[in-house]
């Protein structure tokens, strides 16, 4: 790129257009979003990023390619101006194909993540096909750079310098060092108010609020009037009361005046386990509990609201039926956004990474057993361990920046790995290659007991993890009785 590119380039950066919304971007993930979330301070880092990124990149390019300009097809070379006109709209173009393939697909959403998890750890990226709204600001960039290359527009060299010196860092920390993921709604307070039930979710002074028994909600915006209570009584009713035990998902009832209390609903802990590793993967408090409760008189009976962190919220209509509502962002609740409960094979990511390890390390054992170390001993242990070591980053990559970028590479070590384990095997002579059958049934028998957990049966995780270790046992076995069959075992004197 010649100088002029990057002339032109550092003034569409510096351009008081591009400032403005470097500053914008900076404010609003920085300040807007924590103090009102929601799809408008969403939507305006979309738009302010699209008039950040393209001359970013423009200027990164024409400073990174230091050369003269190329010559066109007809032998003339292309003027200045432009290579800076196809750098700019090639900025641009690499910004929206970025763009839409993050926000519409899950891949490019999870390598974004991962990304920029590398400057903020906690970096939140989510697919949402809808922020393609964003994506017609692009021709305002376009039309931001025209105005900023014009000969009458461009400032004196120290104007640029000094443009450019400011511009440029706040654009990288804008771009770059960009908010932590939202915070998570999280229902911790509840009140009742003449016919009114109000919810807050832990962030900022508003709640949401229902009057037809939570068919239906709308924003309340008058602040708590009372700390929580995790114990109310029925008006005019006192000695039918209800309590809240945290940590659990469980509400209590008592018809008494509290000398005795009986579960009224709750949801099973194992139950709340799982539900916890979907709201809380890495050990937050912020989890799925029952925190406060608040009873609503109605005409034909009463209400009960129950606060239950993450997971919502659980109500008790006047028949005396209760209603798990989970939250869908800081607008709504309803039923039909509650987590599931039972998700067959999902959310036992750990559990199906330690199955495909111990069945590995079932298989080296069963190889080597057979003699497929014999022409090599250090190259079948060398490549025993590369495969081992490609499969453990692949399915249990380091926290924070596990994603797409170790998946290839614990992929490619395993199939490198994978390799040299069939040339050891293929060049040795081998017998009771038949043992390498208890891989795959100790992957099932470890496998299967989780899955069946995150589906419901066994409901109990301990049970689970014990289904695992019995079944475990006749499948190595298997193996092993195989191994010494093929090797003349089992002979009487």
């Amino acid at each position: 790129m010649t100088d002029r590119s990057r002339v032109t380039a550092g003034a569409w950066l510096g351009h008081p257009a591009t400032l403005s919304a470097i500053a914008v971007l900076l404010v609003n993930d920085h300040l807007l979003k924590r103090l009102w979330p929601g799809v408008v301070t969403g939507k305006l880092s979309d738009v302010a990023g699209m008039l950040v990124a393209p001359p970013l990149l423009a200027l990164v390019a024409t400073l990174a390619v230091q050369r003269p300009a190329a010559p066109a097809p007809g032998g003339a070379a292309v003027a200045p101006g432009e290579a800076g006109r196809r750098a700019a709209l090639a900025a641009i173009a690499l910004t929206g194909a970025v763009f839409a393939l993050v926000k519409t697909t899950p891949v490019g959403a999870r390598a974004a993540a991962d990304i920029w998890a590398l400057f903020t750890p906690s970096a939140g990226v989510v697919a949402d096909p809808t922020d393609l709204l964003a994506l017609p600001a692009l021709g305002l960039a376009w039309v931001v750079r025209r105005h900023a290359v014009r000969p009458s527009s461009l400032p004196g060299r120290s104007a640029r310098r000094a443009r450019l010196l400011v511009a440029l860092p706040a654009a990288v920390f804008a771009v770059t060092a960009t908010a932590a993921a939202p915070i998570p709604p999280s229902a911790l307070h509840v009140e009742a108010h003449d016919a009114v039930i109000v919810v807050y979710l832990g962030y900022g002074p508003d709640g949401l609020a229902t009057s037809d028994q939570g068919r239906s909600w709308h924003r309340w915006t008058s602040p708590p009037s009372e700390k929580s209570s995790r114990t109310s009584c029925v008006p005019g009713e006192p000695r039918r009361c209800y309590r809240v035990a945290p940590p659990l998902l469980r509400v209590e009832q008592s018809d008494d005046a509290g000398a005795t209390w009986t579960t009224a609903w709750e949801i099973s802990p194992s139950r709340q386990r799982y539900l916890n590793r979907i709201y809380a993967p890495y050990a937050s408090s912020d989890t799925a509990r029952s925190v406060a409760v608040t009873v609503l008189p109605a005409p034909r009976g009463h209400l009960v609201a129950v606060a239950n962190g993450r997971d919502g919220v659980a109500l008790r209509d006047v028949s005396g039926r209760w209603h798990r509502l989970g939250l869908r962002g800081y607008d709504d609740l309803s039923e039909q956004a509650a987590t599931p409960l039972f998700d067959a094979g999902e959310h036992i990511e750990a559990e199906t990474g330690t199955a495909y390890l111990t069945a590995l390390t079932v298989l080296l054992a069963a190889l080597a057993f057979a003699g497929g170390w014999r022409r090599s001993p250090l190259g079948f242990v060398a490549a025993g361990y590369v495969t081992w070591g490609g499969l453990y980053m692949t399915v249990k990559g380091p926290p924070g920046i596990f994603g797409l970028p170790f998946t290839i590479l614990g992929a490619l070590l395993v199939m490198g790995g994978s390799v040299g384990l069939a040339a050891a095997v293929v060049y040795s002579s081998t017998r009771g290659l038949s043992s390498i059958i208890a891989a795959p049934l100790t992957f099932a028998a470890i496998y299967l007991p989780f899955r069946g957990w995150s589906a419901g049966w066994p409901d109990d995780y301990g049970t689970a993890v014990l289904l695992a270790v019995v079944l475990c046992c006749p499948a190595v076995a298997l193996g092993v009785h195989l191994a010494i069959r093929a090797r003349g075992g089992y002979r009487r004197g």
